[in-house]
């Protein structure tokens, strides 16, 4: 095989499709030319050790015959001294660490503020951590004696990521999901933070999915580590939460008087959140500009599903606007002084602990939510608006996509449920003065 010249590569015809066709220089050995239809490409081969290894230098045009046997010449040395550049090309930075992947995450994917949070959370589970923990499942079928143990784990955050083994992820795994958390359930049952612990692995696993992708790290046979808690079923089953206030027990009425104890701001925030079926963000990062009295409409933009939606203003509801407008501080409609965020802290645990203590009844943001559909449900209410006034994705229905609610339907929807509420708390109010603020209407 003749020595691979400029004159000679640029004499030797395409292919033909589907064939390629290789020529061997014969003065550096290893070097070569793959000639296929569309173009000729340059590659080095050569042994190391038992295995035979190919690597693409460049390609022909771009690439000169001198400018390809020097990058051969220098890949041979390397290849030579351990060192495969194909390799370190493709596994990205093998010497980052968990803490650097999990920001590269965070940083570089697109997020929302809250799942943001959430990874820094994830990021603090795998720091140092120390605590108590049942030393066995206190769900499982042992006999053992549970038993409540010290336990420590070291931080993972400054190892290079690529070093995690899939054994490691299942030891802290299953000691984690039988930690306690730090504050006490309001009804005093222990139990461990399991929920919470698949989040986070579920964070780690997508920010190893991530590293795999953009960096191709499956070509050097790298897995994600924390695969291994689908293949060994260590995933815990979590119940779907089903906690709600029945509006027709007298612990809703002392749950709404509790409420309107706060301080006016808080209260109506909660109250705002419960009328109109709203994720508690929604209600905290509402918009004045977003607010139309005048025409009696309101729209929650950028919502979980990422589409806005504009809903009529049912009377108490607009009670509570105009109340807020009057008392308004910022762009926000629940502006709070104290708040670095401008808004109403989401969700506000201090005084959720404070209507806990006073009505006795444990509650959350989230299970206004299920309050709201379980009464518009005892109103026979259409499924079909129900899930509209939760913004939930239309995608789940195809007929809900073809024919929404109106928004009269939707208006009828939310006085009706207004009205059913105050029912319950002011029994014997005429209508007109049931729609007064709740501090008055009580």
């Amino acid at each position: 095989m003749p020595k691979l010249t400029q004159t000679f590569v640029k004499s030797i015809a395409v292919a033909s499709d589907g064939v390629q066709t290789f020529y061997m220089d014969d003065e550096l050995i290893g070097f070569g030319l793959r000639v296929s239809a569309t173009k000729k490409v340059f590659y080095l081969q050569m042994r190391v050790g038992r295995k035979v290894l190919k690597r693409k230098i460049g390609e022909y045009g771009p690439m000169t015959v001198d400018q390809a046997r020097k990058h051969a010449l220098l890949m041979k040395a390397q290849l030579i001294d351990g060192k495969d550049p194909y390799e370190e090309r493709h596994k990205g930075a093998s010497d980052a660490t968990l803490e650097e992947l999990l920001d590269e995450y965070k940083n570089e994917v697109s997020h929302r503020a809250s799942s943001k949070k959430s990874i820094d959370a994830a990021k603090r589970r795998f720091g140092e951590l120390a605590g108590k923990a049942f030393k066995t499942k206190p769900d499982g079928r042992s006999n053992e004696k549970i038993e409540v143990v010290d336990v420590t784990l070291p931080s993972w955050l400054k190892r290079p990521y690529r070093e995690i083994t899939q054994d490691e992820v299942l030891a802290r795994f299953d000691l984690v999901s039988r930690m306690l958390p730090k504050r006490k359930r309001a009804d005093g049952v222990l139990k461990p933070i399991t929920r919470t612990t698949n989040h986070h692995f579920k964070y780690l696993q997508a920010a190893y999915n991530y590293a795999i992708s953009k960096y191709r790290l499956s070509r050097a046979g790298f897995i994600n580590p924390v695969s291994i808690l689908k293949t060994a079923r260590r995933w815990s089953r979590i119940n779907r939460r089903s906690g709600f206030l029945d509006t027709t027990k007298q612990n809703f009425v002392k749950w709404w008087h509790a409420c309107e104890a706060l301080e006016a701001v808080v209260c109506d925030y909660i109250l705002f959140t419960l009328i109109t079926g709203s994720r508690s963000i929604e209600t905290a990062t509402l918009r004045w500009p977003d607010v139309d009295l005048k025409q009696g409409e309101m729209v929650f933009r950028d919502t979980k599903n990422g589409q806005d939606y504009t809903f009529p203003i049912a009377p108490l509801a607009r009670k509570i606007l105009e109340r807020r407008h009057k008392e308004k501080i910022n762009d926000f409609v629940f502006g709070y002084a104290d708040s670095k965020n401008g808004h109403v802290v989401c969700p506000p645990q201090y005084h959720i602990k404070l209507v806990r203590e006073a009505c006795g009844q444990h509650w959350s943001m989230h299970d206004l939510r299920r309050t709201f559909t379980t009464a518009l449900t005892r109103l026979n209410v259409h499924a079909f608006t129900i899930s509209h006034l939760m913004k939930h994705s239309a995608n789940n229905s195809m007929t809900l996509s073809y024919a929404p609610p109106t928004q009269e339907q939707l208006l009828e929807a939310l006085t009706r449920l207004e009205e059913h509420l105050l029912e319950q708390v002011c029994p014997s109010a005429s209508n007109d003065e049931a729609h007064q603020p709740m501090a008055e209407a009580a």
